[in-house]
């Protein structure tokens, strides 16, 4: 029998973890603002993709005396998804209760499990984004002709108002709708001359609330500086990009995303923080305590209309 065979839940592990999660890591945000999670009590099953007519269709509701209501027919096609197991695990050597000494106690060793857990977390949220950018991006087509915010002959404001006017009447409200964007792209917006046209006045330089009193109406704004790095360890130099890159995202989700509202996009899972369980077992060889976590999760792109994406240049 392996030592992972016998790990059991940690439940004040498995408390912190979930409670880390939901404190809203800079990429588990990244992530949740693109890809909501839906929390699913089986890990497989169906949901509805709703025609987007239905919401929208003019209907003549008058009934003439003893005449039948008008009965709506809804369209929609069922989905499937299949939530895939993840796990990653970290381990505390024997070692570094030594290090901290023994008179240390019990409240040591729980401050070094929780540290490793926030680093263990760390990793996962950064992969969790990265998976969810790439998902999401990959589901879009750049809008065409549009995103040379680096031209100080673009309005960079024009083209983000014309995306949102579109993104308005594709999903019928203007509520809960999300611009996402990386620093680089951020940046490139600031040095735009017609956007520091628009600032005016005495302001040498755009602020972030700047952008968004400037667009069409209130946005949810994210300014992503989440990074990733496929650097092995040991290579002596390592290369950081952004995850968002130079694209800018602008959707609609709802804040408690369900298996049948109107998000662009969804990660199905059977835990609303992507952590079922952390599962801690011993493993002698290595002299040390290893912590597991345990999660489930399925993206979805469930509206095709609800997300428009620019490729910034």
């Amino acid at each position: 029998m392996s030592a992972a065979s016998t790990a059991t839940i940690n439940w004040p592990l498995t408390t912190y973890a979930q409670g880390l999660m939901q404190d809203r890591l800079a990429a588990y945000r990244l992530a949740g603002l693109l890809v909501p999670i839906v929390q699913v009590t089986a890990a497989a099953g169906t949901f509805k993709k709703f025609d987007d007519r239905n919401d929208f269709l003019v209907t003549d509701t008058l009934r003439g005396l003893g005449g039948h209501a008008k009965r709506m027919n809804i369209e929609a096609t069922n989905d499937t998804y299949l939530c895939q197991p993840h796990a990653l695990e970290i381990a505390k050597d024997d070692w570094e209760m030594d290090l901290v000494g023994s008179g240390a106690g019990a409240l040591s060793s729980e401050l070094i499990d929780q540290g490793k857990i926030r680093s263990l977390l760390a990793r996962k949220a950064t992969g969790y984004a990265k998976r969810a950018v790439d998902f999401a991006f990959g589901a879009l087509t750049p809008v065409a002709d549009r995103g040379n915010f680096s031209s100080n002959d673009i309005d960079p404001i024009d083209q983000l108002d014309e995306q949102l006017a579109a993104l308005a009447t594709d999903v019928a409200t203007t509520e809960n709708i999300k611009v996402i964007m990386s620093v680089d792209v951020w940046r490139k917006i600031r040095a735009n001359a017609k956007v520091k046209a628009r600032a005016g006045g005495v302001k040498t330089s755009v602020k972030r609330e700047d952008l968004t009193d400037m667009l069409l109406y209130p946005v949810e704004l994210e300014i992503s500086g989440v990074v990733a790095t496929a650097t092995k360890r040991g290579q002596t130099t390592v290369t950081k990009s952004q995850i968002v890159g130079n694209y800018v995202i602008l959707l609609h989700t709802t804040p408690s995303a369900t298996i049948n509202d109107p998000s662009a996009f969804k990660c199905f899972s059977t835990s609303s923080a992507l952590v079922d369980a952390v599962r801690t077992y011993r493993e002698e060889s290595a002299s040390s305590d290893v912590h597991k976590i345990d999660w489930s999760e399925d993206m979805k792109q469930t509206s095709a209309l609800a997300a428009r994406l620019l490729a910034i240049t």
